[in-house]
């Protein structure tokens, strides 16, 4: 199609803001409204006669071109995203709605530069998925918090009620720890505290959950799997793994820290039948073995 056809609509085409592309089939540009420059930076005399995949993203060009043949066919593509490459260089997003004229044998497309809504989505996006995070685990170690943990104790206790096998909780609180917050300071402590949280994931098994409650007290949720061991003994495995580790001084801030811990556990369904009941039996039982030491 050739630019008379477009004559008494050329100025009305003009005064859009996106980009009116007319193609051949064979891909071959034959008409482009000023709105081209705007959105591609070409003005319509540098593109008409040239193929319009010169000007697509090399990422997007088989994909793009696939679409086209399916239009070029009467196919209905009305709306699609893909990528072409700015005069300037840089890449940018196209957003397109393309019919077939089967009167004139040729496809028409309206082009529009979405590449600023694109960067807003991503971000939105970004900022959305920071926020769960934040939501979900704690500001200071990175672990999963109360609430997070709590979702996964659901999750263990709907699936041990469906398989029938059990799970630990384990609540484990640091000794003398306020003591020597108050000994060495605040920010000293937040420090043994990330460090305590890091080798405490470090200690346990991927399938297992570590989680700080607030203050000096740490959560694990111990999933037993498909342990051949019964549920008391693959639970304790886990403790005697940690308390192992612990027993190793921790590195703060240049220093050798030795830090305590007390532990206390809790099977699912013999000491509770939801996360509350668990939780309350492994932190009584925490506090009879810190007192006992």
């Amino acid at each position: 199609m050739t630019r008379p056809a477009f004559a008494e609509l050329a100025e009305y085409l003009d005064l859009l803001l996106e980009a009116i592309c007319v193609v051949e089939p064979n891909h071959r540009i034959s008409y482009v409204s000023r709105g081209a420059e705007r959105v591609f930076g070409y003005r319509p005399d540098e593109m008409v006669g040239r193929m319009i995949y010169e000007f697509m993203h090399p990422d997007y060009r088989e994909a793009s071109l696939r679409l086209a043949e399916h239009v070029n066919a009467g196919g209905d593509v009305v709306h699609f995203e893909n990528k072409y490459i700015h005069k300037d260089g840089h890449a940018i997003d196209i957003h397109w709605t393309t019919r077939w004229s089967e009167k004139d044998q040729v496809r028409v497309g309206v082009a529009r530069d979405i590449t600023e809504q694109k960067r807003l989505e991503v971000e939105r996006e970004a900022l959305i998925a920071k926020l769960e995070a934040m939501a979900l685990t704690d500001s200071l170690t990175g672990l999963p918090n109360r609430v997070l943990f709590a979702d996964r104790a659901d999750v263990a206790i709907s699936r041990a009620k469906r398989t029938r096998r059990g799970f630990g909780v384990l609540y484990i609180d640091l000794d003398k720890f306020k003591q020597m917050n108050d000994e060495k300071g605040h920010a000293f402590g937040d420090e043994v505290l990330k460090a305590v949280g890091k080798r405490l994931q470090g200690s346990v098994r991927p399938t297992d959950t570590v989680a700080r409650l607030g203050g000096d007290e740490f959560v694990v949720l111990v999933d037993v799997g498909n342990s051949q061991l019964s549920l008391e003994a693959a639970v304790n495995t886990v403790v005697k793994n940690i308390d192992e580790t612990f027993a190793q001084p921790l590195q703060v801030k240049s220093l050798s820290v030795r830090i305590g811990i007390s532990i206390g556990v809790a099977l699912w369904p013999f000491h509770g039948n939801t996360i509350e009941q668990l939780m309350q039996h492994a932190d009584h039982s925490m506090y009879r073995r810190k007192f006992a030491k």
